[in-house]
């Protein structure tokens, strides 16, 4: 059965905020019927995320009803401890209609003994999404000898827009008749793709080795395998995730991410990327192979100016991620031999 998903957004949808509900709808627009949301209740996701088309935003649970719902997601970004109470309604509506629940947050609902009453009774599964639900495997560094080329897409800055950077770079490719394949390792990306592992919400000494393990598994099927990034190093609470998983692809090169909202960010953004420079060297010399770009509210020449100075500063190619990717940025990954 086809899914179709309603998003409850934790906090009001934003921009340059909301990056898993924006992937989400991005990705699985054919599958997402509506958001929750009572900020931006009537609007679409077009009008405030600037995809999605006409994917309605509503202030409730019920409104979406008519639309026969079949998964809610809740808890997809944000940072919440513990179930909140003002959820306990919706949740218990959904279950008793047999709409599964996509659970997002870092408290299992499956422990919850009220929702795991209700979801055998009315058969509608509960999916804590950030339990790995697999044994621990243990990073054995072994990708080195892989055939496998491995490109590892990390943000500089929270405003980073890897998922979107690395799709788009993956079409090109295929477009080119190139083999290759990615890693998901976000809550988001697990959900598009059907596989992958949350490595936010791993035991940080597990994600390197779960890393390897799913590399390990790919190789010689295809010839670049690109690994999803989270979060960056100036994240304090998920660069641990970020250079785990950078130990755990040991990347033949690498694409960078970042974000601005204005034109006076390109020096941060230098900083960021010697930064990462030095980080990159203790794990393994690589080259960087280009850096995506997301600019919000610029105007066409203050875009054009950032663009030119971090070209000529950083002497790879800097692109829009969410544009057609410049074959300069493909030549770049594909000297990766």
């Amino acid at each position: 059965m086809k899914r179709r998903i309603v998003i409850h957004a934790d906090r009001p949808l934003k921009l340059t905020q909301s990056k898993s509900e924006r992937d989400l709808i991005r990705y699985l627009s054919n599958e997402i019927i509506g958001v929750i949301d009572p900020k931006n209740a009537g609007k679409t996701t077009g009008q405030v995320l600037e995809c999605g088309g006409d994917i309605p935003i509503t202030s409730s649970f019920e409104e979406l009803i008519e639309q026969k719902p079949n998964y809610l997601l809740i808890g997809a970004s944000g940072f919440r401890g513990e179930f909140p109470m003002e959820w306990y309604p919706m949740v218990i509506k959904a279950l008793q209609m047999r709409v599964h629940i996509l659970n997002g947050l870092h408290q299992s609902l499956n422990d919850v003994v009220e929702f795991e009453l209700l979801s055998k009774k009315y058969k509608a599964r509960i999916y804590d999404l950030r339990n790995p639900g697999e044994k621990p495997i243990k990073f054995k560094n072994t990708v080195d000898n892989m055939q496998s080329r491995r490109i590892f897409i990390g943000a500089l800055n929270p405003l980073g827009v890897e998922l979107p950077a690395m799709m788009q770079m993956l079409r090109a490719l295929h477009k080119q008749g190139v083999s290759a394949d990615w890693v998901p390792t976000g809550l988001a990306s697990t959900l598009i793709k059907g596989k992958g592992f949350v490595a936010e919400s791993m035991i940080a000494d597990l994600i390197s080795g779960h890393l390897e393990n799913h590399l390990l598994e790919m190789d010689q099927n295809f010839r670049y395998i690109f690994i999803e990034g989270q979060g960056c190093l100036k994240d304090p609470m998920r660069a641990g995730a970020f250079v785990n998983l950078l130990h755990g692809a040991r990347p033949n090169g690498v694409v960078l991410t970042a974000g601005l909202e204005k034109n006076r960010g390109t020096d941060e953004i230098l900083a960021s990327v010697i930064d990462f420079k030095r980080v990159l060297r203790s794990v393994k010399k690589a080259p960087l192979l280009g850096l995506a770009l997301a600019t919000y509210g610029l105007k066409d020449a203050e875009r054009e100016e950032v663009f030119n100075v971090l070209n000529e500063a950083l002497e790879i190619p800097v692109f829009d991620p969410f544009a057609v990717i410049p074959d300069n940025v493909l030549t770049q990954v594909k000297t990766i031999a």
